[in-house]
């Protein structure tokens, strides 16, 4: 009684993701091989603990067991020979430990186990570049490239465009995605960043764009200076138009006091006693503002402070003067002086005829008569200074 004694060619072997694979497996042995008996396993690289039947040769048959291996796996030689399989159309998920174990009893089975560890290849996916930050000028930002596949592990390199004087560190988290931390930016920190990812069969590439701008905090003090300067602009310009208001109002009213002033003030000025001047004024001089202005009585008299106009003209016979009158009639006839414009233009007329003799007044304050309170002077008329 003899022994069975396996072996393989290579411990390992590595095949490009959708090539074919040969797993080399040989046996010796001095029994008969009428129950030969051979059996191939794989224990894939997701399932460690979980090891499965790929082929078996039992009892002069080809037993095939995972279905995801049906049509791409079988024995290369007769069985009988050589325990040696192939694997077409490779996968990544058919990377993983696969063992060769030969039985041929009479002959002992130890050692009867050959073991090869099977590596798929698969070129890096297209990376994917992403940013976690503000950044804010002074803050901080980790830019991030990863691949969702690379057998073996691609490589990642980060380069600024243009490059910068110091050099950029990169930091790995897990096999397959790269960090890139940036601290303290600035202005200069700005600029297109690069991540390659390669291995031995490619490599691919992603870029960001990198624009620090202002923090929050400095718009913020931006915006305030802005809306104080144009608030306070606002302001002085509310202020300014309404100084020019103020003046133009303030002008226009001293304009229309002195053109009232002018047009009814009465003058008393010394002439020569006991005349009477009657002035008529012209329709064309008097403000067409006023409906009331007509022909007008200006008094003048040599004494000062004169109260009434004495007539120059005496009364006819048989006509006795008119006894005196007292303040009363002084005050009411300076009430309705404007109202009897009419019958004054009649009186006007008389007496600024020249060469006509004014009417004697119709009475004359008596020297025996008690002098009359002071009283008020009737209200200003419209009329022309003397």
């Amino acid at each position: 009684m003899g022994t069975v004694k396996v072996s393989v060619g290579a411990a390992s072997i590595q095949v490009v993701r959708g090539g074919n694979a040969l797993l080399p497996c040989t046996f010796h042995t001095t029994a008969s091989l009428s129950r030969l008996n051979i059996i191939w396993t794989v224990t894939p690289l997701a399932e460690p603990d979980h090891p499965q039947q790929v082929l078996a040769y039992e009892q002069g048959e080809v037993v095939e067991s995972l279905s995801q291996y049906t049509g791409r796996v079988g024995f290369a030689f007769s069985p009988t020979q050589s325990a040696t399989i192939f694997l077409n159309k490779t996968r990544s998920s058919d990377s993983g430990t696969y063992q060769c174990s030969v039985m041929n009893p009479p002959d002992r089975d130890m050692p009867n186990i050959g073991v090869i560890q099977l590596t798929v290849l698969v070129p890096p996916s297209s990376p994917e570049c992403s940013s976690e930050g503000s950044g804010e000028e002074g803050g901080d930002i980790r830019l991030s490239c990863g691949v969702r596949e690379g057998v073996p592990a691609p490589t990642f390199t980060w380069e600024k465009i243009p490059p910068d004087k110091q050099p950029l560190v990169t930091s790995y988290t897990e096999t397959r995605r790269a960090l890139l931390t940036l601290q303290n930016l600035t202005a200069a920190t700005s600029g297109l960043y690069r991540c390659t990812a390669a291995n031995a069969l490619g490599s691919g590439s992603c870029s960001l764009q990198l624009r620090v701008h202002l923090a929050p905090q400095d718009k913020l003090g931006i915006v305030v200076g802005v809306t104080v300067t144009l608030s306070m602009g606002l302001v002085l310009l509310a202020l300014l138009a309404l100084v020019l208001w103020l003046h133009h109002q303030s002008a226009g009213k001293w304009t229309e006091e002195e053109v009232e002033d002018s047009y009814n003030e009465i003058r008393v000025d010394s002439l020569s006693p006991r005349r009477l001047i009657v002035a008529k004024s012209l329709s064309s001089d008097i403000p067409t503002a006023s409906p009331a202005a007509k022909p007008l009585w200006v008094f003048s008299s040599s004494t000062p402070n004169t109260r009434y106009a004495e007539r120059q003209r005496g009364l006819g016979d048989g006509r006795q003067a008119a006894p005196p009158r007292g303040p009363a009639w002084a005050a009411s006839r300076g009430r309705s002086s404007s109202s009897s414009s009419s019958g004054s233009s009649h009186l006007s007329e008389e007496g600024a005829r020249p060469g006509s003799e004014a009417e004697e007044p119709a009475w004359r304050p008596s020297d025996h008569s008690e002098s009359a309170p002071a009283q008020a002077l009737p209200p200003k008329l419209p009329g022309f200074l003397v």
